[in-house]
């Protein structure tokens, strides 16, 4: 949720009073599911929380023909304070996500190496489809990014790039004295 109320305010600091249907179409074209835990889905839920806690303001209500009224918001300016207190800790925090993946493998003793191989290659060409998606949606973008959203798109691939060498490497030590012991390391417990 975090991550929902950050956009709703950047969203709203940067352009101006929208309502939430604005809000929802704003995250779905600037692919904000796919590079943040921000889904368009939460928009609503999170503008109920940031304005019962007074970080954005309903400031009027608008109707166009027979489509219902829509309650306009903007950010207030205990809002905006909030909003920089949110970039300040998410540009200097460094976190790591979870993958399922990594337990699955530390407990895949059950599984020959052939069984993993299998797996794993068609992990990397899900990747790398990632990849070739991220790739479209940069040329199909590009003249209306701006340079830090450029390096926010660049950032995403190099760490789809990371991840298909990554598991280019798991890929090598199959089968090999490594993977055997990673094997029985796995057998011994965790690492102290």
């Amino acid at each position: 949720m975090r991550d929902t109320a950050l956009f709703v305010l950047a969203t709203l600091a940067e352009r101006g009073p929208m309502h939430g249907h604005q809000l929802r179409l704003q995250a779905a074209e600037d692919h904000a599911q796919e590079w943040a835990q921000v889904s368009p889905g939460a928009i609503y839920g999170s503008l109920t929380r940031l304005a019962a806690q007074g970080l954005v303001s309903p400031i009027r209500t608008e109707q166009e023909g027979s489509r219902p009224a829509r309650q306009i918001y903007d950010i207030s300016d205990d809002g905006r304070r909030a909003l920089s207190t949110m970039l300040d800790s998410a540009l200097s925090s460094v976190t790591e996500h979870s993958d399922p993946f990594d337990l699955a493998l530390a407990h895949s003793q059950q599984w020959d190496d052939e069984q993993l191989r299998d797996l794993v290659t068609a992990r990397i060409a899900v990747i790398e489809g990632r990849l070739a998606q991220l790739g479209a949606h940069q040329q199909s973008v590009s003249t209306w990014l701006s340079a830090r959203e450029a390096l926010v798109l660049e950032h995403q691939r190099a760490r789809l790039l990371a991840e298909v060498d990554w598991h280019r490497h798991l890929l090598s030590t199959l089968g090999s004295p490594e993977a055997a012991a990673l094997g029985s390391a796995a057998d011994r417990g965790p690492l102290r």
